[in-house]
């Protein structure tokens, strides 16, 4: 029985593949634009990702406001099919002022798809967040993207066996693309992710790397948040709308990695702070992004 505290990794109903990290090494587009008012937010993503000739991208969202908002936070599940799930659909009143978000942008069922986390205030100018539903769209204020489109990977949504949950999955796309700047991974259950990011830095060749535009759960979450102080997430799964850090050394023996983050809770709270090393394993799947640090470094 998986023990019910943050920390601890789940154990979900179906069958565990033997591999737990599935990267895709990628040269990297990076396109900067704006989501205008009155889009559809998932929609203008794939077409900024369509547009720039590529199958997949990480993005990442900034001020603006949503219009119409749709979303959900992690849940405990009470079907008896699954440990973690969502909770009902929240449709708060517009807007809602971005704070920052993350997306990963690809298909699903051979269309374009985005699965985005985002924290937003909204007209009470409480902090909220949560996974917004297809049909949220843009306010009155355009929403600020940078997007990071990957050529040499093709990211595809499918529903998980082993979670019976919908999941991103990087595939190699054929041919010559250049030297790769990026790992894209799929981080399934289980995995810390500290150790996720030193692998995925190895696996593209990196002696250092930064980690952006990156979401997925973690089983609750560990968190310093200030000096002395630990803040712990409840069980069994939160959701974060971004991950952010820096790895170096990841070719050595004692690889050095900070990673912060926010993200939500069961309530629908947002949490923010520095990871704590080795607490914090993936619940359900992560949406890994590292990009080589240094000269060779995207901008």
């Amino acid at each position: 029985m998986t023990a019910r505290r943050a920390g601890v990794p789940l154990h979900h109903p179906g069958p565990r593949p033997a591999e737990r990290i599935v990267s895709v090494p990628t040269p990297v587009t990076v396109v900067r634009a704006e989501l205008p008012p009155g889009a559809v937010v998932a929609d203008a993503l794939w077409e900024l990702t369509r547009s720039a000739g590529c199958r997949g991208a990480s993005a990442e969202l900034a001020h603006g406001c949503f219009g119409t908002l749709r979303y959900v936070h992690p849940a405990i599940a009470t079907d008896g099919t699954r440990i973690a799930s969502f909770s009902d659909t929240v449709e708060p009143t517009a807007p809602g002022f971005v704070v920052g978000g993350s997306a990963t942008v690809g298909t699903r069922e051979g269309r374009g798809f985005a699965h985005v986390h985002a924290a937003w205030l909204d007209g009470d100018g409480a902090l909220r967040g949560g996974h917004l539903l297809p049909g949220t769209t843009v306010g009155d204020v355009a929403i600020q993207v940078t997007l990071r489109a990957l050529p040499g990977a093709a990211l595809v949504s499918e529903t998980d066996p082993e979670t019976t949950l919908p999941a991103f999955t990087p595939h190699r796309v054929a041919g010559e693309h250049g030297p790769a700047r990026a790992v894209v991974s799929r981080v399934r259950p289980g995995v810390d992710l500290h150790e996720a990011v030193v692998e995925a830095a190895r696996r593209g060749g990196f002696s250092s790397a930064v980690v952006r535009a990156s979401l997925g759960s973690a089983v609750g979450a560990r968190l310093r948040t200030g000096p002395g102080r630990i803040t712990e997430a409840d069980w069994p799964a939160t959701e974060f709308t971004a991950l952010t850090g820096t790895v170096e050394g990841a070719d050595g023996d004692r690889p050095r990695v900070t990673l912060a983050g926010s993200l939500v809770d069961l309530t629908g709270r947002v949490h923010a702070g520095v990871l704590l090393a080795g607490q914090n394993p993936v619940a359900v799947t992560f949406e890994l992004f590292v990009e080589e640090a240094g000269e060779h470094a995207t901008r």
